[in-house]
Formats: structure tokens, C-alpha cells, sequence
């Protein structure tokens, strides 16, 4: 959720202006509009000091404090005012719910599921549903729930959110296109992969049947990408690949180029290859993939050591073999997963490597190897360095 709008912070506090306070009521306002957020908490603490404050203002102020704690990371004094507001609001009506459990959500995501609950019973207990606003209240419970990790029940209010948004008189084909591919996600992660493919599929129709925009391509990119990693671990590498032939090239060019679903396209492609014996075609996957995923700031050692070990065996037994290349990424390979706490991925890859280099007769690199794998089995649980 972002933060409180500038405008509508605008409209809240206008009524409140008058000739004593307009200059400091106003210099919040533009401090909050710039982000300076730690000096609109010295505003408004002053303001409480220097100025007659009603109910409502009061309340105002507490909404802009509780932003700005959340802004500069303070999210239990944020949680706390939040807090404060919705157990002393008498009547709670549906409006100031949302907009509690909104800026809940920036700090506080159990708060914001208790409050955006209390919201949803009004909303469905109206006479005349307003779809909008249901729509939006679901949509922020699927994200809570989803950030507490409870994958199932995100699935059901974003499914509710969804069906709300599409019986609106005026689509929001944004939002739409947003929870197909939210739900296309959820349902890979509980391993619900049929129903998973079926939203990833409607949501690349949706971001074909309508004006494309830079998130919808986005969207569209990654539910490529995510289809293509379904239907290879299905071993339907046919599928896989016509799929990450469409990704890759919308990849150059877009926001997402050079991300991590760039490196994880081109790994896709090498894996299907590899998975097919198709050792030739994969290898220069696996080299756009591993230049990639070391460009990245966070890349996974676990992940690029795997890497390394395809890459290394492809070239090993491509069908005219490079076992001098195939020798130095057999080693940048245990460089990399010597840097994860996974001793049994390790132990293996260290097997295949004195096996490697035994095939190869180099006793000096198979000695080095094994010794590696003799301290790792006299010390379990420890990496060798």
C-alpha cells in the first residue's frame, strides 16, 4: 500500500486552516509532500504545542505522524497511534477503517487484517455494495495475508477481490491482470501447478486483449517465465521453451532486464536443454545465465554452484568437449557452494569433481578435492575452506 496521498492529506486538512496556524499547517503539508518525514514529526509536535486542536484535526495529525513512523522505519510507534485511532473510534465508520487498515499495512500486518476485516463486514452488510471499495478491502487482505504467509486464505480474498472488480460497471483491467497473476503465483507456491498455469495463462491473454502498459508487461514477463519454470519441472520442455522464447526478448529493453527474471529465463532455457541431453544448445544459456546471475547484488551461491556444475558437465560431454573450460567452472562450482550451509549438495558436487578430474588425470586437483571431501566428512557439519 502506499502512503497517505499528498492531495487527499490536502483536502483533510484544508477546513482546518485559519489565519494563526495557516503558515505551520501548511509547512507540514509540504514537508510531508517532499518526504522529509522526520521534520513533519517536529511539525506537528510543535503544531500540537503552539495551536487549539479539534477531534478531527487531532485525528488528521495522528494519521500523518503514524506515515511518517512508518517511513523512516518506526513501525511499532506507527502501529501504535494506528492502533490508538481504530479502539477509539466509537462508531468506525466504514471510510476511516480502510484508511486505518491502508496505513496498517505499512507497518503492521496483523493489524491491518484485524482492521480491514471489521471494514469487509460493513462493506457486506450495506444495502447498496459498493463494489470499489470491496474490491480494494479484499485485495488488502489477500496482501496481508500473504505477508504472514498464509498462502490459502490470500487465495480466497483475492479471488473474492477479483470477482468484485470484474462486476464493476467500469473495469479496472489493471487491477484484473494484477490478481490473475497474483493467484497464478500463490497457487505455484502451495504446488497447485494446473491452477496455477490456467491464471498465468488468462493473465497473458489479458495483457493481449487490452493497451499494454509498463506493468502489464511486467506481469506478462514474469508469468512467462513462471509458466515456462511449471511446464519444465513437468518435463514438458516443448512447452517451456516456446514460452521463454517469448519472455527473452521482451526482456531487452524492459525494467526487468538484467533482474533476476532475466538470469532466471536464460537458466530455464539451459535447463531444458540440459534436461533433454541437448548439451550443445545449452551451453550458451548457461553462460548468458551465469554472467547474469553475477551481475546481480544478491545473487544465491546455492543457485549459481548448480549452475556451474550443468555448465561444467555440458561442457565435459558436448559433442566436441572443452575438459579444460569444463575444469574451471567444475571449480568455480565448489567455490560457490562452499559459501552455503547445503553439505550435502557439496558433498556431491564434490564427488563429481575428484571423479572429474580423475578422468581427466590430473592427481594434483583430485588430491585437493578429496582432501576437501575428507574434512567435510571428519567434520560433519562444517565447510571446508
Amino acid at each position: 500500500m502506499s502512503k497517505m496521498d499528498i492531495f487527499n492529506l490536502y483536502e483533510n486538512i484544508k477546513d482546518h486552516i485559519n489565519e494563526t496556524n495557516k503558515n505551520d499547517l501548511e509547512a507540514i503539508v509540504e514537508e510531508f509532500k517532499h518526504g522529509r518525514y522526520a521534520m513533519v514529526l517536529s511539525a506537528t509536535t510543535e503544531f500540537r504545542k503552539n495551536h487549539e486542536i479539534d477531534k478531527e484535526l487531532a485525528r488528521t495529525l495522528s494519521l500523518i505522524d503514524a506515515t511518517c513512523h512508518s517511513q523512516i522505519g518506526e513501525e511499532k510507534r506507527a502501529a501504535g497511534i494506528i492502533k490508538n485511532l481504530y479502539e477509539d473510534s466509537v462508531e468506525k465508520p466504514v471510510d476511516d477503517l480502510i484508511i486505518y487498515a491502508d496505513l496498517a499495512f505499512m507497518c503492521d500486518y496483523k493489524l491491518a487484517r484485524k482492521i480491514m476485516s471489521d471494514a469487509v463486514k460493513q462493506i457486506e452488510n450495506e444495502e447498496a455494495l459498493d463494489k470499489a471499495k470491496a474490491a480494494h478491502a479484499y485485495l488488502v487482505l489477500g496482501e496481508a495475508e500473504e505477508k504472514l504467509e498464509k498462502f490459502i486464505r490470500a487465495i480466497k480474498y483475492f479471488k473474492t477481490g477479483l470477482t468484485y472488480y470484474q462486476e464493476e460497471s467500469t473495469q479496472n483491467m489493471e487491477m484484473i491482470v494484477f490478481l490473475h497473476f497474483k493467484l497464478g503465483a500463490l497457487h505455484s507456491l502451495i504446488n497447485e501447478t494446473d491452477k496455477a498455469i490456467e491464471y498465468l495463462k488468462e493473465t497473458i491473454k489479458l495483457t493481449e486483449e487490452n493497451d499494454i502498459d509498463k506493468n502489464d508487461i511486467e506481469i506478462r514477463i514474469n508469468s512467462l517465465v513462471s509458466l515456462a519454470k511449471m511446464y519444465g519441472s513437468k518435463e514438458e520442455h516443448e512447452k517451456a521453451i516456446t514460452y521463454l522464447q517469448e519472455a527473452i526478448p521482451l526482456l531487452e529493453g524492459s525494467s526487468l532486464e538484467n533482474k533476476l527474471v532475466h538470469a532466471e529465463a536464460f537458466t530455464e532455457m539451459a535447463f531444458n536443454y540440459f534436461d533433454q541431453s541437448m548439451l550443445d544448445e545449452a551451453v550458451p544459456y548457461y553462460e548468458k545465465a551465469i554472467t547474469m546471475h553475477l551481475g546481480l547484488p544478491n545473487y544465491s551461491p546455492r543457485q549459481l554452484g548448480m549452475i556451474y556444475m550443468q555448465y561444467a558437465y555440458s561442457l565435459e560431454h558436448k559433442e566436441q568437449p572443452d575438459k579444460s573450460l569444463a575444469a574451471r567452472n567444475y571449480e568455480q562450482a565448489i567455490e560457490q557452494l562452499e559459501k552455503t550451509t547445503d553439505i550435502e549438495l557439496l558433498e556431491n558436487a564434490l564427488a563429481d569433481v575428484i571423479a572429474f578430474f580423475g578422468s581427466i588425470d590430473n592427481p594434483r586437483k583430485k588430491r585437493l578435492y578429496e582432501n576437501k571431501f575428507v574434512k567435510m566428512d571428519r567434520g560433519k557439519g562444517s565447510l571446508p575452506h
